[in-house]
C-alpha cells in the first residue's frame, strides 16, 4: 500500500485484518496443541472494533475458537481502535497501536490468552526455515496462509473499486484450488455477485481447477511473487476449465500484497 494511504485504502486494509487475517485463529485453534493448551478451558468472547463502525467478535470456549464478523449480543471483552490505522499497526506490530479496552478490562488472564493466541499465530504464520522442515507445520502453515488469501480475495471482490470492476465482467462458477504434494484444497464459488469459499473439494464439479505442483509455488502464486504464466509453461501450475474465472481471480490474488504482506 502508498505510503501515504488514504481514509479507504486504510479502511479497506483494516477490514482485511478484520476479515481475512482474524479467522484464522479457528484453524489455529484446530491443529495447534500449544494454542489449545493456552486456551484451556477458558470461555470468553472478544470483539474489535473501531470507531468508524468496522466489528468482528472471536467466540472461545471448549478449546476452539469460531469468527462471526460483525457484532455479537454479548461481548466479555471489547477492544475499541480509535482509528484504522491503530488497528493496522495493531496487527502490523508497528507504531501506537494500544486498543481501549472498553469492556473486560479486568478479565487480565483473557487478555494474557489473547496475547499468546496472537503470538502463537504469528509463528505459525511465518515460521522458521528450520520448522517448516517439520512437514506438520509446513501443511498447518501452507493450510493458513490460503485460507487468508481465498478470505482477502472475497474481501476485495466487495470493498475494492478495482476488485469489485474486475469480478463484474467475469463468468459465474465455482473455481478449485488444489496443492498436488500436499493434498490440501480449497473452493471459491462466484455466483449472483457474491463470492463464498470452503476447504477440501467443492461438492458439485468444479468449473475450473487450479493445481499447483506443490506449496512452495503455491505460496508465491498467491502472493506475487512469481511469473504465473511461467511457472503454467513449466508445469508447475495447471489450469483446467473456465479460464476466465481462474484468470478474473487470478487479478485479484496479485492485489492482495498491496494491502496485506505475504
Amino acid at each position: 500500500m502508498a505510503e501515504n494511504p488514504t481514509a479507504i485504502e486504510r479502511k479497506l486494509k483494516a477490514g482485511l485484518f478484520l476479515n481475512s487475517v482474524l479467522p484464522a485463529f479457528e484453524d489455529l485453534l484446530q491443529h495447534n496443541e500449544r494454542a489449545r493448551s493456552i486456551l484451556a478451558e477458558r470461555q470468553f468472547s472478544v470483539r474489535f472494533q473501531t470507531s468508524s463502525g468496522l466489528k468482528s467478535t472471536l467466540l472461545f470456549a471448549n478449546g476452539q475458537c469460531a469468527f462471526k464478523p460483525g457484532k455479537t449480543l454479548k461481548n466479555d471483552i471489547v477492544l475499541h481502535f480509535l482509528t484504522e490505522e491503530q488497528l493496522i499497526n495493531e496487527f502490523e506490530h508497528s507504531g501506537f497501536r494500544v486498543p481501549i479496552p472498553i469492556k473486560g478490562a479486568s478479565r487480565f488472564k483473557d487478555l494474557k490468552a489473547i496475547k499468546a493466541l496472537s503470538s502463537e499465530l504469528e509463528n505459525s504464520l511465518r515460521p522458521s526455515e528450520a520448522q517448516l522442515a517439520d512437514t506438520k507445520l509446513h501443511d498447518f502453515h501452507l493450510s493458513l496462509q490460503l485460507g487468508i488469501a481465498l478470505r482477502a480475495a472475497i474481501e476485495l471482490s466487495v470493498h475494492e473499486p478495482r476488485s469489485r470492476s474486475i469480478m463484474k465482467d467475469a463468468p459465474e462458477g465455482t473455481a478449485y484450488f488444489s496443492v498436488e504434494e500436499e493434498g490440501y484444497g480449497a473452493w471459491l464459488e462466484w455466483r449472483k455477485g457474491t463470492i463464498c469459499y470452503g476447504k477440501g473439494a467443492p461438492q458439485n464439479k468444479p468449473d475450473v481447477h487450479v493445481a499447483f505442483s506443490n506449496a512452495e509455488t503455491a505460496l508465491k502464486a498467491i502472493g506475487n511473487r512469481i511469473d504465473v504464466m511461467a511457472a503454467i509453461g513449466l508445469g508447475d501450475i495447471r489450469v483446467t476449465g473456465l479460464i476466465p474465472l481462474a484468470d478474473a481471480l487470478g487479478y485479484i490474488f496479485e492485489r492482495i500484497p498491496i494491502y496485506l504482506e505475504p
